[in-house]
């Protein structure tokens, strides 16, 4: 198993198993913030990568630093953009995305899903994958069953070589029945969401699928976590819902 790097967590449940586990959160719910405390909590122990199907290098960096303002831990963390693969066809000029230049680009034969499979090549430990919503909208090109097909590929290549795949889905984008395949080819679905109370706005995160972990929550009689981010520690939790 590999540790959250959340004490708590791990307390309970051990950790997680090797495959593919999807971060599904509300914008700003605390998925992405759990990802990157997996990776800052496992640095040292394991390879850790942190791979963009959009953003690049430059976002990711300002994102990490942004995201803990007060993190003292350093971790050793290979950060991978695909952003030039993306965006070689759109609108959008390559001189605001890429450093290689669009001469360069354009002989390049691989699009962005080739890409990623390359990277899945040579990756090992924990791989962050930010996101399969921008994945997902590649699929339109490709088509969907081929777009499922693949990311059934990853989770056997995770099994394989013993890879933790913590894929960020933004809720709500795609359309219900599509998220529900998404899950169905995942090994774990982590829920992430906003409550909006009387004088309160609070984070919770549940499972709602995670092989070899359910029956332990219902065992525990665990419902839900109540979670914050922290400055200094990352993403934390607060209090467990429980069933009495």
């Amino acid at each position: 198993m590999i540790s959250t790097g959340i004490e708590s967590l791990d307390k309970q449940i051990g950790g997680f198993y090797e495959g593919l586990v999807i971060l599904y959160e509300q914008s700003g719910a605390g998925g992405k913030e759990f990802g990157l405390t997996m990776l800052f909590n496992n640095s040292g122990k394991m390879p850790l990568y942190y791979v963009a199907i959009t953003k690049t290098i430059d976002e990711i960096k300002r994102d990490i630093r942004l995201s803990f303002p007060e993190m003292k831990k350093q971790a050793d963390i290979k950060l991978l953009s695909l952003a030039d693969y993306y965006f070689r066809d759109s609108v959008i000029p390559m001189k605001w995305i890429s450093e290689k230049g669009s001469l360069k680009l354009l002989k390049e034969e691989k699009g962005v899903l080739a890409k990623l499979v390359e990277v899945f090549d040579n990756v090992y430990g924990i791989v962050m994958l930010d996101s399969l919503t921008d994945l997902a909208r590649v699929a339109r090109k490709i088509g969907w069953i081929a777009f499922i097909d693949i990311l059934k590929g990853f989770k056997a290549v995770c099994l394989k070589k013993k890879i933790l795949l913590l894929a960020l889905l933004t809720a709500n984008v795609l359309e219900r029945g599509l998220e529900e395949e998404l899950f169905e080819t995942s090994d774990g679905v982590i829920v992430f969401e906003w409550s909006f109370e009387k004088e309160a706005i609070t984070r919770w995160m549940f499972f709602r699928k995670m092989l070899g972990i359910m029956p332990i929550l219902e065992k525990e009689r665990v419902i839900k976590y109540s979670t914050k981010i922290d400055p200094s520690q990352g993403f934390t939790i607060s209090r467990i819902m429980r069933i009495l």
